[in-house]
C-alpha cells in the first residue's frame, strides 16, 4: 500500500501570475478621499499622467514599509525642489500623480490611511473599493494576476505576503514610448533598492508627439501673397500646398515633387504605397476605390496600415481588399 502524505500550512495563499509590464490594463476603478468622504474613480480619471498607485494593508508592518519605500524612492525624488521646472514630473515634463489605496475599506482605518499618506508624499489617498467601502481588493486581486484566482477576498491572510502592490502606469494618450494603460511597473515587496529601476521607467516615458497642422506649417513658408491655401500651387509642379504639406515636400521648389501613391501587387494582394509627413495632424485621409474615374466610395480596410520610417517621412503601405473586378481604380483623398 502507498500512503502519500501531503501537507499543508495553517494559511495555504495560491499565487497567480502577476500581470507582466508592459501589457495594458483595463480601466480599473477604486474611491478616492473628498472632504469628509469618497468619490468613485478610475484610472483614466488621471488621464495625461502618470499615475504611481500604492495599495496597502494599514495593519501590516511590512506593507508600511514598502508603502514609505516608494514614498521616499519614487515620491520624494520626483518631487524634489532640486529638480525645478520639472518638480512632480518626469525627465520629459510628464505629470506625476501619486494615490495610496487601502485594502482595508473599513472607516477605522480612515485616520492612519490619511497620516501615512500625507507623511510618505502621496498627493491622495483612498480605497481599493467604491465610495460606499463595498466590493474591496479587486484592484490588488486583477493586478496580482487576476481576481479572485480562488483568494477568499474576505480573509487577507489567505493571500499570503501579496498584501501590497506598487504599480505605475502611463496614462498619456499618444506617448511616443507607451501605450495607453501601459503598466511600466508592477511590483510587490517595493525596497530601496528598487528605486532607481522605478525612477528610469518612469523617465523612460515620452509624451505623446507634437503635431504640426497646416495652419502653423503654412505659417513657416515664404509663399507669395495669395498663394498660401491648400489649392494653391505657387511652385507649378502640379501638386497642390496640401499635398505638399501631407508628403513632406516642399511647396516652393518643384523639384522636391512627391510622384504620388504608387499601387504595388504581392501575389493576389494589391497595395497602395505612399509617403506622409510625420507628426502632421488636423487633416482626414480617405482611401476610395471606383470602377470608373467617378463615382469614388471609401474603401473599408480589414488590415492595419503598414508604417515604415524612412528619413523624416513615414512610408504608408495600405493593403486593400481583394476584388474580382476586372478593372479597378484607386484614389488618395486628403482633406483639411
Amino acid at each position: 500500500m502507498k500512503v502519500i502524505l501531503f501537507l499543508f500550512s495553517a494559511s495555504c495563499a495560491v499565487q497567480a501570475a502577476e500581470l507582466p509590464v508592459g501589457s495594458i490594463s483595463a480601466n480599473q476603478t477604486f474611491a478616492v478621499r473628498s472632504g469628509s468622504g469618497f468619490i468613485n474613480s478610475s484610472l483614466d480619471a488621471y488621464q495625461g499622467k502618470i499615475l504611481v498607485i500604492m495599495m496597502q494593508t494599514p495593519w501590516c508592518p511590512g506593507c508600511l514599509s514598502n508603502s514609505a519605500a516608494v514614498g521616499d524612492g519614487i515620491l520624494d525624488h520626483f518631487n524634489a525642489a532640486s529638480r525645478g521646472a520639472l518638480r512632480g514630473k518626469n525627465a520629459h515634463g510628464i505629470e506625476i500623480d501619486s494615490i495610496m489605496l487601502s485594502v482595508e475599506p473599513a472607516a477605522g482605518w480612515d485616520a492612519n490611511n490619511a497620516s501615512f499618506a500625507s507623511t510618505n508624499g502621496y498627493e491622495q489617498w483612498g480605497l481599493d473599493a467604491n465610495a460606499q467601502r463595498q466590493s474591496p481588493r479587486v484592484m490588488l486581486g486583477y493586478f496580482r494576476g487576476g481576481y479572485p484566482n480562488n483568494i477568499n477576498s474576505s480573509n487577507l491572510y489567505d493571500w499570503g505576503e501579496d498584501r501590497r502592490r506598487v504599480v505605475i502606469l502611463n496614462l498619456v494618450k499618444g506617448s511616443a514610448s507607451h501605450d495607453y494603460r501601459e503598466i511600466v511597473l508592477n511590483q510587490n515587496y517595493f525596497s530601496s533598492v528598487d528605486a532607481a529601476d522605478a525612477q528610469s521607467q518612469i523617465n523612460a516615458i515620452a509624451p505623446a508627439p507634437t503635431y504640426t497642422s497646416y495652419a502653423n506649417w503654412s505659417l513657416s513658408q515664404s509663399f507669395p501673397v495669395g498663394k498660401s491655401g491648400p489649392n494653391d500651387d505657387p511652385d507649378l509642379d502640379g501638386c497642390v500646398n496640401l499635398m505638399e504639406f501631407f508628403h513632406g515636400t516642399h511647396p516652393l521648389q518643384a523639384a522636391s515633387r512627391y510622384p504620388g501613391p504608387s499601387l504595388t501587387r504581392e501575389g493576389n494582394t494589391m497595395k497602395i504605397v505612399y509617403r506622409r509627413a510625420r507628426n502632421i495632424g488636423g487633416f482626414t485621409v480617405d482611401h476610395r476605390t471606383s470602377d470608373g474615374v467617378s463615382g469614388w466610395q471609401s474603401i473599408t480596410l480589414t488590415t492595419p496600415l503598414a508604417i515604415t520610417a524612412i528619413g523624416d517621412v513615414d512610408e504608408v503601405s495600405v493593403t486593400l481588399p481583394v476584388t474580382a473586378d476586372a478593372t479597378r481604380f484607386y484614389q488618395l483623398a486628403v482633406s483639411l
